[in-house]
């Protein structure tokens, strides 16, 4: 039979199958895995780009996942004034609470007035998982989301109220020694003595608290105290009689030698706090200078009651806020609080006419003080909109230096600047230190670049500085760098501090509240402040920078160091000529213009080499002397 074509089949040519082992679906699982890590990894990163990592926490109050400001601000609510445990002190088998005022109430968080650095705890907390290369970073991050990671904070006490405090339990220790007796045929066994340290007993106290406070349990502070043994017995002057006896309160009071009992001891207090103290019998007979009628020596109270202001005086906390460029509100990321201050004028007139009138007790005057920024008067701040604002670059730093950058922008995140008030940039970055959390990077540092801690807040100082600048607002106080420094672009626009001495300021001189907001970019390496208020009716014209009185610097300088290996060098600095560079702002306001010439004065800067030991000595003297 003939075929047809349709019958036909054509088969290909055969290929061997390629056959798959277990080893090859083990990598390709591995494969996936690694994949999906990677990819956790990096959502993980970029969720916590401006966060707390997952798992910190402070004084065990979670914060992980919080914008540093945030995380103050819960904190805030959640530690302030900072909880403490219960204290005690004790010797041999007897106790006395620590209490806050003369009924012997226990001392509350208010009344010890413990005051913990927030901020630098929270500094300290978005730094974990950002240390060291990326390995021992992630590793960080995985062990604060298992394990956790627990933060304390530093924490500071009022050591005149606490001194204050242990002088109240001293007065319930302390006892007079006492020989045996006979009474009516009733016998009186003799009794020691015993006296308190009351700084020794403080220094415990100290000691204590900063080890103990973040405990849940009492904080047990052993008592410095002395016993005094009981006299010896006198059977010649032992009294037989009720009446030729003398009580334990004549003993006590013969013990302190206080005055006759027409004077006792005053007790000056303020209802509000529960708070009180005291003025003893013979400390106010030592002000007494009529006894009929008693009259206080002023001059002698001023003293104590300047004492007592520092332990009453509480300062005010201004608000912090955020401007919400969307809709143009304004929302609260701190609140405010009032603070107070012991009137020492009107304290002293209550005390003396206390005194006068055989009184016991009296009243202290306080004066509440209103904070800056009352988180209660936004409406009427005038914060509406971009006032000025102000843009540096610092792509390139170091991981030190960009985090130094961070961490120094964030203390300005709702800053709000009242009108007609002096801005000080140094008052709010606060100490340049690592507790603050700032690391080492570069600094300028006397005639050379090194390493020191805080490098890269001039990067924030110069920011701020150019949006007040192009803002057209006073310039108070404004130091350029020593030498032209790349970072900052075009010299003649920067502005250095260094905490304490040398700082930025200027003064909003328009009619409303400025709110300060920081932009920090990693990814595109800016850096912009942007200040929100009431835009005021002028112009602001910033000219081109001139340059005069150029000079060369110097010839390069060679150092040996043991880092370098012979043969070899490594330049560490480079050369920058020395100027003056002029900058012109012209302001036009209310129909009238003024300019104002902005001098930088640089100093010219040597390109400085190491070089491996001993090359100095053997080399041409034409490389020693860097030609």
């Amino acid at each position: 039979m003939q075929k047809t074509l349709r019958d036909i089949q054509y088969l290909p040519d055969e290929q061997p199958r390629l056959r798959r082992t277990s080893l090859d679906f083990l990598a390709l699982l591995l494969g996936l895995m690694f994949l999906t890590a990677l990819i956790g990894v990096v959502s993980w990163q970029f969720w916590h780009a401006n966060r707390i990592y997952s798992g910190v926490n402070v004084s065990g109050i979670p914060v992980g996942g919080l914008t540093r400001m945030a995380a103050l601000n819960h904190l805030d609510e959640r530690l302030q004034p900072y909880p403490i445990p219960p204290i005690v002190f004790v010797f041999d088998d007897q106790r006395w609470p620590l209490t806050g005022n003369a009924t012997g109430a226990t001392a509350n968080d208010a009344a010890l007035q413990v005051q913990a650095d927030l901020s630098s705890a929270v500094n300290q907390a978005y730094l974990i998982g950002r240390n060291g290369n990326i390995v021992g970073q992630v590793r960080e991050q995985m062990i604060a989301a298992l394990v956790g990671h627990n933060i304390l904070p530093s924490i500071t006490f009022n050591r005149g109220q606490l001194r204050h405090l242990v002088s109240q339990v001293a007065s319930k220790a302390r006892r007079p020694a006492r020989t045996g007796s006979e009474i009516d045929g009733v016998l009186v066994p003799p009794q020691s003595g015993l006296t308190v340290d009351i700084e020794s007993s403080l220094a415990s106290l100290l000691s204590a608290l900063q080890s103990q406070v973040s405990q849940p349990t009492t904080v047990v502070v052993p008592l410095s105290a002395v016993v005094i043994p009981a006299p010896a017995f006198d059977a010649n002057s032992v009294p037989t009689t009720a009446q030729e006896a003398v009580s334990t309160e004549e003993i006590a009071s013969i013990d302190n030698a206080l005055i006759p009992p027409t004077t006792s001891a005053l007790i000056v207090r303020d209802s509000a706090t529960n708070q009180s103290f005291a003025i003893d019998p013979a400390q106010l007979e030592t002000m007494l200078f009529s006894a009929d009628p008693p009259r206080v020596d002023r001059a002698q109270l001023l003293p104590i009651l300047n004492e007592w202001a520092t332990q009453m005086n509480v300062e005010p906390r201004d608000a912090r806020l955020e401007f919400n460029t969307g809709s143009g509100t304004v929302s609260i990321m701190m609140t405010s609080r009032w603070g107070q201050r012991l009137d020492v004028d009107a304290t002293a007139a209550a005390i003396e006419e206390a005194v006068a009138a055989g009184l016991s007790q009296t009243e202290m005057v306080l004066i509440a003080v209103p904070p800056a920024v009352d988180m209660n008067r936004i409406p009427e701040m005038g914060i509406r909109e971009l006032v000025a604002s102000g843009t540096t670059y610092f792509k390139g730093s170091s991981a030190a230096r960009v985090r130094n950058i961070e961490v120094a922008a964030s203390k300005f995140e709702g800053v709000v600047i009242p009108p007609g008030q002096i801005f000080s940039f140094n008052k709010v970055v606060e100490d340049v230190s690592s507790a603050n959390g700032f690391e080492d990077s570069l600094i300028i540092w006397g005639d050379r670049t090194a390493v020191g801690v805080g490098g890269g807040v001039c990067q924030v100082s110069t920011t701020v500085f150019r949006a007040a600048y192009f803002g057209g607002m006073p310039i108070v106080e404004r130091y350029n760098h020593g030498y032209v420094v790349n970072w900052y672009g075009e010299p003649g626009l920067d502005a250095t501090i260094y905490t304490p001495n040398v700082d930025f300021k200027f003064r909003n001189d328009t009619d409303a509240y400025l709110l300060i907001d920081p932009e920090v970019s990693r990814t595109d390496g800016t850096m912009t402040f942007n200040f929100y208020g009431t835009k005021p009716d002028r112009q602001v014209i910033i000219g081109d920078a001139s340059e005069s009185d150029i000079q060369l610097p110097q010839a390069p300088t060679y150092s040996e160091d043991t880092s370098i290996a012979p043969g070899e060098q490594k330049q560490v600095e480079w050369e920058k000529a020395g100027k003056t560079v002029t900058v012109e702002r012209r302001i036009i306001e209310n129909d009238e213009e003024r300019v104002e010439m902005l001098r930088s004065k640089y100093q010219p800067w040597q390109a400085m080499f190491l070089v491996a030991p001993g090359t100095l000595s053997t080399t041409s003297p034409d490389v020693a002397e860097g030609q």
